[in-house]
């Protein structure tokens, strides 16, 4: 009796139109509706004209920024639910030019790890992975690799748990190639390649277990 014809399941359409949204910006526009329901107490579909309001109501409250994403998600659930699309009225677009006039703020920056504090981290994690806790001494190999590979990369913890070890290419006596398939600044998700080459100080290839095929 011939076996039953396998069923291969596809993606669907829904599935790629959710792939091409990444989760944080998800997110941020889930909380953007909410934001203008419950506690603006706004009414979806909306207009442009209540959107004006609502933009005027957290004009000194919110920066900038935070409300053109607000406008951004109202504009996605519009055009996703199919109605007509409140964000692209000349009103809502001088307000927001408006906001910007009138309310400047400052770029918020965090603060980075000065190198004093970086080189004392190191140390110790120098001293514990010397340590004969077989635990003790993988967790500080790792903690150093992902310091020095963070810093000197500028990887966000996200693209951290992205990175794949068939995605790290080792060049003898240069350093690291790794791969990432996406990042906050690959925009059509063609996958990018970040160079880490070999230093004579702090340097992040030797935190690899394989740092020998690296150096020598």
């Amino acid at each position: 009796m011939p076996n039953p014809p396998r069923t291969v399941q596809t993606r669907s359409v829904d599935d790629y139109i959710q792939a091409a949204t990444r989760d944080n910006t998800r997110r941020t526009y889930r909380g953007a509706v909410e934001h203008f329901e419950v506690d603006w107490g706004g009414v979806l579909p909306t207009t442009s004209e209540a959107l004006c309001r609502y933009l005027a109501h957290y004009a000194d409250t919110l920066a900038h920024n935070t409300l053109k994403t607000r406008v951004a998600a109202l504009s996605q659930w519009h055009q996703s639910q199919g109605f007509i699309d409140p964000a692209k009225a000349i009103q809502v677009k001088k307000v927001l030019k408006s906001i910007r006039a009138l309310h400047p703020a400052p770029v918020k920056k965090a603060t980075p790890l000065a190198m004093p504090v970086l080189e004392q981290l190191d140390s110790h994690l120098n001293a514990e992975c010397r340590s004969d806790i077989q635990g003790v001494s993988l967790r500080a190999t790792r903690d150093r690799a992902l310091i020095w590979v963070g810093f000197w990369r500028g990887f966000r913890s996200d693209e951290f748990t992205r990175l794949l070890l068939q995605g790290i290419e080792v060049t003898p006596h240069h350093g690291l190639s790794l791969y990432l398939s996406r990042s906050k600044g690959d925009r059509h998700y063609a996958g990018k390649h970040y160079p880490l080459p070999v230093l004579n100080t702090l340097c992040p290839c030797v935190h690899f277990p394989f740092n020998e095929t690296v150096l020598n």
